[in-house]
């Protein structure tokens, strides 16, 4: 399985760094983790990278006193909630997961996501910032004192928006996966803005592995869970509920809010 106005805003950017091209090289690639390990390490010891923090600039455009910025196609920011509105597609509705939402990148992971999206994690991960959300960072195994570095990072809830024969809903992610050990939907909760990681090419991770709301460990993951869960293909803990999935292909608007917890 490894396989867009009348008044500026501020516009959140990384002050680590710069984002690199849209395809890394392969060799640049985060090393993956062996199977029975409870997060992926890295290949050779090095210093952790630092948290990423906001820097002022410009929006693009936005619509008229709707407070509602069309900040790039297919991602707009709804500043009365507020919340972050990415539209993606269903493309998977059985099966083991290992990530709930998927960004189109160099690696490919449409077989283990119920969603993707055309829009790069790292339009997103400035997204979030713009609505007061501050990243982390994610669970990760330090080689080097033998220990794990929890996952740290603003609660984000994640909801699914779409039509269902005419009618309006709007679901929680948790409802569309299942508990492989507990044989029902995944009990309720926050995924952490953990923020990704950046390549040795200063490439943001996330943008290479597409890996933007996930459900197991990636040190490239934008959101994360809380706990640990390890992404050998034995241990995959959630499947997709295929009951409560829209048919593949459905258009769907994942909903990024600040969690109260």
């Amino acid at each position: 399985m490894r396989s867009t106005c009348i008044t500026p805003v501020l516009m959140f950017l990384v002050a680590v760094g710069c984002a690199g091209p849209a395809g890394a090289p392969a060799a640049s690639k985060i090393a993956p983790a062996k199977p029975g390990t409870p997060t992926t390490a890295p290949t050779q010891s090095k210093p952790a990278l630092p948290a990423m923090t906001p820097v002022a600039a410009e929006p693009e455009t936005r619509t008229d006193g709707a407070r509602v910025v069309v900040y790039v196609p297919g991602l707009r920011i709804d500043y009365r909630v507020p919340q972050v509105e990415v539209d993606c597609e269903v493309i998977l509705r059985e099966g083991d997961l290992e990530l709930f939402a998927y960004g189109k990148a160099p690696v490919p992971k449409e077989h283990e996501s119920i969603l993707r999206t055309t829009v790069a994690a790292e339009r997103i991960f400035e997204a979030l910032g713009l609505i007061g959300l501050r990243p982390g960072q994610t669970l990760k195994y330090l080689v080097e004192t033998k220990t794990i570095r929890p996952a740290t990072g603003d609660p984000v809830d994640v909801r699914v928006r779409y039509e269902s024969e005419g009618t309006p809903r709007e679901d929680s992610a948790c409802a569309w996966m299942l508990d492989a050990a507990k044989k029902k939907p995944m009990d309720p909760t926050y995924w952490l803005f953990t923020g990704s990681e950046r390549m040795e090419n200063g490439e943001f991770a996330a943008n290479y592995e597409g890996t933007i709301v996930t459900v197991v460990d990636f040190p490239s993951s934008l959101l994360s869970l809380p706990g640990s869960h390890s992404d050998s293909d034995d241990q995959l803990w959630l499947r997709a509920n295929t009951a409560a999935i829209p048919p593949v292909g459905t258009k769907v608007t994942m909903l990024l809010r600040p969690a109260k917890h």
